[in-house]
């Protein structure tokens, strides 16, 4: 079950900085909120993306759906997708009016559906409109401009043409996933190819990929001692305390981790009955975050199948209770 040790948060001896990733439908900013009261060693978080329009805005201004910076209970960047020159003006000027400092283009996203369009990591087979999209944005950009890829789509080889275009222009970083967008969350990552990359790229690099222990971690650092900061998304949900694990926080308070997650799952789950007034979609949405919540238990197989099975939220509240207890 949970470990059971005083672990909580005083002084940091490690400090990598850690992006909390975009994960859409799970990192968004309820979540974000709620993590960032009750966990500590995250210090920023990307934004799952908002769309660009595909054609072209005459005069008129769009608005998206973005809360303030200051409602943000973590540094957040907002991410992006698509490669409307003319949307993104006004996203960048938007951005900024909401109080943020940056903005992050999804060129990294697998998903079968978005590389249908030619977006996320779809777009990484057409390096010429990758070009022509950085060069008009950065003949006036009012922000910083960050880029969440992948090696390619297909082939690690298209990392080269990719990365001599990124050279070109004053990136405040690169989160680079070391996998082709046609791997999905597949099958290893490439940190033979992530390691030139590493040599050639003449922005800073974040790692991202397959950070789920304490033990990922330290196997990139010793791989990689020059990067110093990391973005890690599933593992963070499946182990919330994680970032603390890195940084390496000494105990402070008389609180072990299960008093500190059932906290942070109370706090979680009374924003989402706020939000949530179908008692179905709430149930529906709580088994969702359970699916990565039950790798903090030993036997999580039978705790997610156990969760899994409730048929009302009445039920599932009723089981939780049993498997914590």
């Amino acid at each position: 079950m949970f470990n059971s040790s005083n672990d909580y948060f005083c002084d940091v001896i490690k400090q990598p900085y850690i992006y909390l990733a975009p994960l859409e439908g799970y990192t968004e900013i309820d979540f974000r909120n709620v993590f960032a009261k009750h966990f500590w060693g995250v210090d920023a978080a990307i934004a799952p993306f908002v769309s660009l329009m595909h054609h072209d805005l005459e005069d008129r201004r769009r608005t998206w759906d973005i809360p303030h910076a200051d409602e943000q209970g973590l540094k957040t960047i907002p991410q992006f997708m698509g490669r409307n020159v003319k949307d993104f003006k006004h996203l960048a000027k938007w951005v900024k009016f909401k109080g943020y400092e940056g903005l992050n283009w999804n060129l990294g996203c697998p998903s079968k559906r978005v590389v249908r369009r030619g977006r996320g990591s779809g777009l990484l087979k057409y390096p010429d409109e990758i070009k022509f999209f950085l060069d008009e944005i950065f003949k006036d950009i009012e922000v910083e401009f960050s880029i969440k890829t992948r090696l390619g789509l297909e082939s690690p080889e298209e990392s080269y043409e990719l990365f001599e275009i990124y050279n070109q222009y004053p990136l405040k970083e690169i989160i680079l996933h070391p996998r082709l967008g046609t791997q999905m969350y597949n099958g290893e990552v490439m940190l033979e190819k992530f390691e030139e990359i590493l040599h050639l790229s003449k922005n800073e690099i974040v790692y991202n990929g397959d950070i789920n222990t304490l033990e990922d971690y330290q196997i990139i650092m010793e791989k990689f001692p020059s990067v110093s900061r990391i973005m890690i998304g599933r593992g963070l949900i499946k182990d919330p305390f994680l970032a603390e694990r890195i940084k390496e926080y000494s105990p402070s308070v008389l609180l072990n981790e299960k008093e500190r997650f059932l906290k942070f799952h109370e706090d979680l789950n009374r924003v989402f009955e706020e939000k949530f007034s179908d008692k179905h979609e709430l149930l529906g949405k709580l088994k969702d975050y359970w699916r990565y919540f039950s790798f903090y238990f030993d036997d999580r197989n039978e705790v997610f199948s156990y969760l899994s099975r409730s048929l009302d939220l009445d039920e599932f509240q009723l089981r939780l209770h049993e498997i914590i207890n």
